[in-house]
């Protein structure tokens, strides 16, 4: 179909490194937390439900009630509005979803092994969705387009699901270093979800109310100033920007909520 060629060997490779890199950043997480920290395996699931439930359900279905309408397409349509609403809405939830976690299932041990572990199911199954669920799915996708069956996958949409669907096809065929650099952000997006958790958990801990209005200033900045540099700049930009955001995210948490030695906190409670 028009603009719908096979998928590179090259872009399927990248695929592939990408859900590998996504898996093993998930599971070095884990392994981290369980080995050097002594977190309970629990507190990482409370991590991986509250993103379901705030960023998979509720931010969701904002988004869903938004788009659709008049002020969704203008949103859009305008890359500051766009970037201005995402990145405030991925803060709004993400960032409540670590507070309302903190308050209800881990407020007896709201110390930093358990806000690290936290933060490692948090960005950990966002990883697993974004990282390896998706690569999945392109790979499938990529194998029916290099089998000579687009049509087939385009036949039963019309509209706008067949233009989406279109689109996505065509996003396949093209530049390769996407999906090289799909696995390395979210090795990025697990470090920064576990700084953040960190740095908010210490606040709330110490009612340092400071320390979680910089956990939600932190999340916005992060989330729209790569849609603003992706849109104007292109994505190796968006992840150099990303790159030195994280980098600095570590160096902020190591002043103000640094991990405790192996054990100590564990060993303490």
């Amino acid at each position: 179909m028009d603009g719908i060629t096979g998928v590179p060997a090259l872009n399927m490779a990248g695929m592939v490194l990408s859900l590998l890199v996504s898996l093993a950043a998930v599971i070095a997480a884990f392994v981290y937390g369980r080995k050097k920290l002594r977190a309970p395996v629990a507190s990482f699931f409370v991590g991986v439900g509250t993103f379901v439930l705030f960023a998979l359900v509720l931010e969701s279905l904002l988004h869903n009630l938004i788009y659709p309408t008049s002020v969704g397409q203008k949103i859009w349509g305008d890359t500051r509005l766009y970037a201005l609403y995402g990145g405030a809405a991925a803060a709004l939830f993400e960032e409540t979803g670590r507070i309302f976690a903190a308050r209800t299932f881990l407020r007896r041990r709201c110390d930093s092994a358990n806000a690290y572990m936290y933060g490692a199911g948090h960005g950990g199954v966002e990883a697993l969705y974004v990282g390896v669920i998706t690569q999945i799915s392109n790979l499938s996708l990529a194998a029916m387009v290099n089998a000579g069956k687009a049509a087939d996958i385009l036949a039963p949409l019309s509209g706008a699901q067949y233009d989406a669907a279109a689109e996505q096809l065509k996003a396949l065929c093209g530049e390769s270093a996407g999906f090289f650099l799909a696995g390395y952000e979210r090795v990025l997006a697990v470090a920064v979800h576990i700084c953040l958790s960190l740095i908010l958990f210490r606040g709330l801990r110490e009612r340092r109310a400071g320390l979680v209005v910089l956990c939600y200033g932190l999340h916005f900045v992060l989330d729209a100033v790569i849609v603003l540099i992706s849109r104007s700049f292109g994505l190796i930009a968006a992840e150099a920007f990303c790159t030195v955001f994280v980098l600095l995210a570590v160096l902020l948490t190591a002043l103000l909520a640094p991990l405790p030695p192996r054990g100590k906190e564990a060993e303490a409670a």
